[in-house]
């Protein structure tokens, strides 16, 4: 063979592999789209089996993609568990422990400028960061778009969305676009506007049951009603005006909803949260994963699925692999901190989930547990610019619990706790039943114990309080009448 045909039947392969060459070179990074719901509860869908919630979009997401089933966030208010996602550190690590804290420790750097120094445009539209934190620029740099003129008020619509995704260029850089979405952080919608009768709810284990709070669980159902309907409409959004078939789509919520037993506790219902996931082509449809996975995971997983390193030093690592199917695990160990949100819930705890088994050390038990929820929802008519979201149901708990033994002891269970749980998830989700003091789990008991001092130790836990607590001592807690003789008709719900 002499030398041109050498050259001749060299040329097709040499051109096929600058072809594949520039074809890596030049893929687009994919779009994200991240829906972030504000106190929208694990269970309350009809994806993770509340038929009762119509939400045919969220069924859909999970109908295309994965859902997981062990999706934690790392604290259960919206302060510190935002801090965390954007920063991928847990709350002790980048500064932000309770609710409305605002400084994050010298060196704390967000993840964000790393996505933008990808080549990502990085946009935010409703409530994605929190309070002080996303106005003054504590992890959301200056390049951030916003896509509203105040962020604080209730955002109910996606016009400024399609605006925005309408007006880009062609050749526009890839996008991170996240949405947030407060309807489930109640004020929920009138009465008259929610669909579910109240009738029809269902309320869940370890809340009394009264007329009252069923009138206001059809509200929060109509509000993540409401929410799954905007997810629909981002989907179409995402259809007319990105490439589909290269966007990741992502569902989640900051904690759980602001109910007893919920947001501003440890227990699953309080930090483990809803997360689906769907990327055509590249995540299996209609998959589900047991892997627990945190919100401190998020941004490293975007980092690493658009072809960033992963940083350094941070409590977060990519799940990539899950999301393409190549492992069902991904951390061994789940913990989370509560501080507390100011004066109106100073009660510490910290908690580890391991398995199936999960550990709940309260620092005070001496102190009584309150919240937004009963504190506003029994200080009367409400005052301009004051807090809007206290329990309005909360009065018929007291009312009832002068003469029913079942609401009397749901409110000393609501309001005190004994310094240690200890809870087997798998046959008890809703961790009703302590095993701490059970001789035959004594062994459980200890290691996740050490688990938690040990960790309390490596993050520097300052044990601090977020206000003044008040103590069971001097607690009006309701008298415990005898529980053999009932005489209401309403009961806990179980």
């Amino acid at each position: 063979m002499n030398r041109i045909s050498q050259r001749q039947s060299l040329f097709p392969l040499v051109f096929f592999g600058l072809m594949v060459s520039a074809t890596i070179c030049v893929a687009k990074p994919p779009d994200f789209v991240i829906t972030i719901a504000d106190d929208h509860g694990f269970h309350h869908s009809s994806v993770y089996g509340s038929p009762e919630f119509q939400t045919p979009h969220m069924q859909q997401l999970a109908a295309d993609g994965i859902r997981f089933d062990n999706a934690y966030v790392a604290s259960p208010a919206c302060g510190p568990s935002r801090a965390a996602l954007f920063t991928g550190l847990m709350p002790y690590r980048n500064g932000i422990v309770g609710n409305h804290e605002t400084e994050l420790k010298p060196g704390v750097e967000s993840l964000l400028p790393q996505l933008i120094a990808q080549g990502y445009e990085v946009a935010f539209h409703g409530k994605v960061g929190h309070g002080r934190l996303m106005h003054h620029g504590a992890y959301v740099p200056d390049e951030v778009k916003r896509l509203d003129k105040d962020e604080r008020r209730p955002i109910r619509t996606l016009t400024s969305v399609e605006a925005f995704l309408r007006d880009r260029p062609k050749d526009a850089k890839p996008l991170a676009l996240f949405l947030g979405w407060t309807d489930t952080h109640s004020v929920w919608p009138p009465q008259r506007e929610a669909r579910v009768e109240p009738a029809n709810v269902v309320i869940p284990p370890r809340i009394y049951d009264t007329p009252q709070a069923r009138a206001e669980m059809s509200r929060y159902v109509e509000a993540a009603e409401r929410i799954d309907r905007r997810l629909g409409e981002t989907r179409e959004l995402i259809a007319k005006y990105l490439d589909a078939d290269n966007t990741l789509v992502m569902y989640t919520s900051d904690h759980g909803f602001c109910w007893p037993f919920a947001k501003w506790s440890l227990y699953e219902t309080g930090i483990r949260t809803p997360m689906i996931v769907a990327w055509p082509g590249k995540i299996r449809p209609g998959t589900t994963t047991d892997a627990m996975v945190s919100w401190i995971d998020l941004m490293p997983t975007l980092i690493d699925l658009a072809g960033g390193g992963l940083p350094k030093d941070i409590d977060g690592k990519s799940f990539a692999d899950v999301l393409y199917g190549k492992s069902d695990q991904h951390r061994d160990a789940i913990f989370a901190t509560h501080k507390g949100d100011k004066g109106m819930n100073v009660y510490p705890i910290r908690s580890v989930r391991v398995g199936h088994w999960k550990y709940i050390l309260n620092l005070h038990p001496e102190f009584a547990f309150t919240t937004h929820t009963d504190v506003l929802g029994t200080a009367g008519p409400r005052k301009p610019g004051a807090p809007s979201h206290g329990g309005k149901h909360w009065p018929s708990y007291l009312e009832a619990a002068k003469t029913a033994p079942a609401a009397a002891a749901f409110l000393h269970d609501y309001h005190s706790n004994p310094a240690e749980e200890l809870y087997q998830i798998a046959d008890d989700p809703f961790e009703q039943n302590n095993l701490a003091a059970s001789p035959e789990h004594a062994e459980q008991l200890a290691e996740l114990r050490a688990m938690v001092s040990k960790r309390m130790r490596e993050v520097g836990d300052d044990q601090s309080l977020s206000g003044k607590p008040r103590f069971l001592k001097d607690f009006p807690l309701p008298v415990v009448l005898d529980v053999s003789k009932p005489t209401d008709k309403m009961s806990p719900s179980r």
